[in-house]
């Protein structure tokens, strides 16, 4: 992506290519976003071996003759030995490439103005930046990669020479896929890059301005793709403010794939939480939670996600037909049973048929008596707490208890994948779109 803008770099930079001894003001954006005092340009004194075709060169840049000032400046770079020689010879050249639009010698000009130490102070880090644009361009990301870290080092950019670091990386990265999967010296890249958008991200929130939501997502997306040790942390990052069906989606499918021997009841928690996300992307999706609602005995949960698939467009008023006839069939004595079931949980000497019982009630959309229940399976014992807690937390946020389904998705224990599901419905809950 293109960050600069040249007609800028050429109004900041033109007193200094206009004469040996002209001065002009300069500023420069630091991190911080504040403006660094001005500055002049140095006074130049050539050497005499370089000061008559110097002097003619310049003659050739003010009668707008760009292609026989570079043919002079080429014939006479070799004599230009004094640093106050390469810094106006570089300060000719910028005006030529800049007038071509040639980035190439735009970015000679730049490097023989920061090389010759003549460079005021309060420039040195902006050239670094517009050296490190010209390179990343060219696809020279370790130079770029350079340039960008002396312009941050100088406070100049604010998060920006982060961004494209980052992308240097990134744009390495995609060179090292196979079978659409990054290699691990992709990974690696991943890996190297990651830092450098986290803390851009971190900078623009420091300066009060809104970060743009494509860096979320990159980033995102990069560490999903790289499974990255981070991933966790963008998830957390990105998610709450740029929680798109899209990252979603991709964030769910990522973590089913990290998990593919996961129970029938730890995948259909992933499963309610990509409906709540509206991050059911696809009839495979559906036909997906479908499956596993109908072989857990919850017809009415068979059905909503069906219609749920109709209405949205996903599937066809005759996709998954005969699943939806079975489904719809067996609800009525489904729930009529619901209220036997309910009384023999109460006295039975353990919550597992108070846990069933719940699962019934909130597949049917009824969360308050769900949340009873599934607190009374965990009063009464002898049920999976963290299977428990999850299925609470669902049945309590989606009643509207944000505090509850916080609190009770926190009580999840372990590392596995109940726990990484209820972390992900955490992070559901705290985003904006929740």
């Amino acid at each position: 992506m293109r960050l600069f803008n040249t007609t800028a770099l050429t109004i900041t930079l033109a007193a200094f290519a206009a004469g040996a001894f002209a001065t002009a003001p300069a500023s420069a954006q630091s991190r911080d976003g504040k403006q660094a005092e001005q500055s002049s340009a140095p006074k130049i004194s050539l050497s005499r071996s370089f000061q008559k075709g110097a002097v003619e060169a310049q003659e050739l840049v003010k009668k707008q003759d760009f292609a026989g000032a570079k043919a002079k400046l080429d014939e006479i770079q070799s004599t230009a030995t004094k640093p106050d020689d390469r810094y106006f010879f570089g300060s000719l050249l910028l005006q030529v490439g800049i007038n071509q639009k040639d980035e190439a010698i735009q970015r000679q000009a730049l490097e023989a103005m920061i090389d010759s130490g003549m460079t005021p102070a309060t420039e040195v880090a902006k050239f670094h930046y517009f050296v490190g644009q010209f390179a990343f361009n060219a696809k020279q990301y370790d130079q770029a990669r350079t340039h960008f870290q002396s312009a941050i080092d100088g406070g100049y950019g604010g998060p920006t020479p982060d961004v494209l670091i980052a992308n240097t990386y990134f744009n390495e990265a995609q060179d090292q896929i196979v079978n659409n999967q990054f290699t691990d010296a992709g990974k690696a890249k991943v890996e190297q890059g990651l830092p450098h958008l986290k803390r851009a991200i971190e900078l623009q929130k420091a300066s009060g301005q809104p970060v743009d939501a494509s860096w979320y997502n990159k980033g995102l997306s990069m560490a999903v793709f790289a499974k990255s040790p981070t991933l966790s942390d963008w998830t957390k990052l990105a998610l709450p403010v740029s929680g798109t069906p899209d990252n979603w989606a991709l964030v769910l499918r990522m973590l089913q794939d990290e998990y593919p021997n996961a129970t029938r009841d730890e995948s259909i928690d992933i499963m309610r939480l990509m409906a709540a996300t509206k991050s059911l992307k696809s009839a495979y999706n559906y036909n997906e939670y479908a499956e596993a609602a109908n072989r857990l005995g919850l017809p009415g949960e068979v059905k909503a996600v069906i219609d749920q698939g109709r209405s949205s467009g996903v599937l066809s008023g005759t996709t998954l037909s005969d699943l939806y006839q079975v489904a719809t069939s067996g609800i009525t004595q489904d729930r009529a049973s619901l209220a036997t079931s309910e009384k023999s949980a109460a006295s039975a000497a353990t919550g597992k048929p108070a846990a069933n019982t719940a699962s019934a009630f909130m597949s049917y959309g009824d969360n308050a008596k769900a949340v009873t229940l599934y607190r009374l399976a965990l009063q009464k014992g002898g049920v999976d707490a963290d299977e428990v807690n999850t299925r609470l937390g669902i049945a309590l946020a989606r009643s509207g208890d944000k505090a509850g389904a916080l609190e009770a998705f926190g009580k999840v224990s372990g590392t596995g994948v109940r726990k990484r599901t209820a972390d992900l419905w955490t992070v559901w809950l705290n985003s904006s779109n929740a």
